[in-house]
This record gives C-alpha cells, structure tokens and sequence, in this order.
C-alpha cells in the first residue's frame, strides 16, 4: 500500500470505524496489505522544497490593458467568462460581478487571490494573475480545453467518451488535488467542490480550478451548487465547519456523478436540494450495477458523521488500485 510522508498507509492513519471497510475494498482489488510502497511526490519537479510563500503571487495585479479578450464563452452569477490570451498564453478571464467594489473590497481582493496561485500540484489549476482596477476585478487562469468536467459528463458539445476507467483516472486527479489542497496551511475555506469546478485538459487530465473560489466579500451567505455540499456544510459558515470533511461529502458526490453520469438532484431547484439535504434528510441514491467497491467508497465517502471520512491521502490508494 502507498505510504504517505511519514511512511504510514491509509489502514494504519484511519479512523477505526472505516479501517475494515477500507481493508475489504483493497483486498477486492488484489491489493497486497503488506507491502508498503514508498511515498512519492507528486508535484512538479523542481517545487517539492519550495516554501509556500514561493508559490504565491507577488504581483500587485496586471494591467486591464495586457489582455485581449476575444469571445464571452460564460456567464453565471459569479461573473462572466471570457477567452482571450495574456503574455501569449490562452487564458480565461472571469469578470467578478460585484455590484460596487469598494476601496475594501479591492484591499480584501488584493490580500486574497494571491493565495490562489498554487503551482505546485500537477492537479491544480492555478490563478495566473488578477486585474484590480476597480470597478473592474477579473481573475486570470489558463484556458482548458474541455471546459469543466460537468460540461464533461453532462454537455454533448464536449465530444468526450467516458468509460469506467476514465471516470475512475478523473477520481484520482480530483483526489491528488484535494490532498495537495488540504495541505496548504492555512487552509482555503471557501473552494466548494464539485464537477462545475473542476476543469479538463486536453489529455484529459482533471485540475482543481483555484478560479472557482469564492471570496470574502463574494455573495455572502448564498450558495448556488448546494447539491454537491454536506449537510454541516450548507448549515455553517466555512470558518465553523470541518472544511476537509464536508469536501469529502462532497467528492462522494462527484464519485456518484462519475458511476451515474447523472446530476444530482436535477429535478430540484438548488434553493429546494439545498433545504430538503439540510434539514430533510435527502442524499443520492446509489443505483444497482455500480461496482460493489465503488458503491463501499461512494458510502464511506457520504458518512453522516463527518469524524467517520476519511481524508483524500487514504483513498488516493485505493483509487489508483481500481484504475
């Protein structure tokens, strides 16, 4: 089994109340218990001693002018999306929809997209850099070929064929992603995790998109994907909460949507999903023919008791063994 930095596997680091069900999925897959494999980083080369002030941005922001925005390809309620190319890079550029920016709202900007510039995972989509000239706060990133992996699995217009094995190497990509990301300290509170913010590259790989973070002063209180959110989660502020768990919740979801190729909760309004999982008790529905280990993991995952998750570090094993 894959150690971590401290030599340990995912049997010996977890909770007891899942150890069993983890040792049954890894035997199911051949996995030999015994044989501990070496940790082995996977940032890119030449960053695994780099301190994390190092991968953060020391830029004051670019120059609106610097960009050539060519083609809206988005809009949502967050802001609105737009192809075009920066320092001769094909990038995406996201104009923040904030209704006033304020002189604090453009020092909160300034303090916090920094921390989006992690370039020290091959599974995370980084912020290239940001425009702070107010009225105007545009976040920059690199363009994706394929859009996010909900325009993936859900579009026709993405063109893509997933099978099994695919939807499996996506889990992976999402899993190292969010490890590296639970390990930056202090954490990133208000990444919410799901298919929507999660982007596909052109070799199909998936990147967790820092662009997709919500900041501070970014729509207090509302949530709009509530159907990917644990129900802790949709009940508390970030700051209140077991971030790492709720993203869990969340990445069993993604799981689902992976096996099913179905939206959660479709026929529901996100106000409705958000309401009816909180407080009534609502969860997906795991339906026959998905693999029995998938289905033990999918239910691990989406633990009501969010102590009972396990971290990404223990599934990433098990994950890699079934791909």
């Amino acid at each position: 089994m894959l150690c971590n930095k401290r030599g340990l596997t995912s049997i010996d680091v977890c909770q007891p109340q899942c150890r069993q069900s983890i040792i049954e999925i890894a035997l199911n897959n051949n996995q030999n218990l015994n044989q501990k494999i070496p940790f082995r980083d996977q940032n890119y080369s030449g960053t695994k001693t780099r301190a994390r002030e190092a991968t953060l941005s020391r830029y004051t922001g670019v120059d609106l002018q610097s960009l050539q925005l060519s083609k809206e390809i988005a809009r949502s309620h967050s802001g609105t999306l737009y192809r075009g190319r920066w320092q001769g890079t094909e990038i995406v550029a996201r104009v923040l929809n904030i209704p006033e920016v304020t002189s604090r709202i453009s020092r909160d900007f300034q303090v916090e997209f920094p921390a989006l510039r992690i370039f020290a995972s091959a599974n995370i989509c980084p912020v290239l850099a940001a425009v702070n000239q107010p009225p105007r706060l545009i976040i920059i990133s690199q363009y994706m070929k394929y859009g996010s992996l909900f325009n993936v699995l859900h579009e026709q217009s993405a063109d893509v064929i997933i099978d099994h094995t695919q939807a499996i190497r996506f889990a992976v990509d999402i899993a190292r992603g969010m490890s590296f990301l639970h390990s930056i300290d202090p954490m990133i509170l208000r990444y919410y995790l799901s298919s929507k913010h999660v982007v596909v590259d052109d070799d199909l790989s998936a990147k967790i998109s820092m662009a997709d973070t919500k900041f501070s002063f970014q729509e207090v209180g509302r949530l709009f994907s509530p159907a990917w959110m644990s129900p802790e989660a949709l009940q508390r502020s970030p700051e209140k909460s077991n971030v790492r768990a709720a993203d869990m919740w969340s990445f069993g979801i993604v799981l689902w949507e992976l096996s099913t190729r179905e939206v959660p909760f479709a026929d529901l309004s996100p106000m409705e999903a958000g309401m009816k999982i909180a407080l009534e008790g609502l969860r997906v529905q795991i339906p026959p023919g998905i693999s029995r280990n998938l289905f033990r993991l999918i239910n691990i995952c989406l633990n009501e008791d969010p102590g009972r998750r396990p971290n990404f570090d223990q599934i990433i094993p098990i994950l890699e063994k079934m791909a």
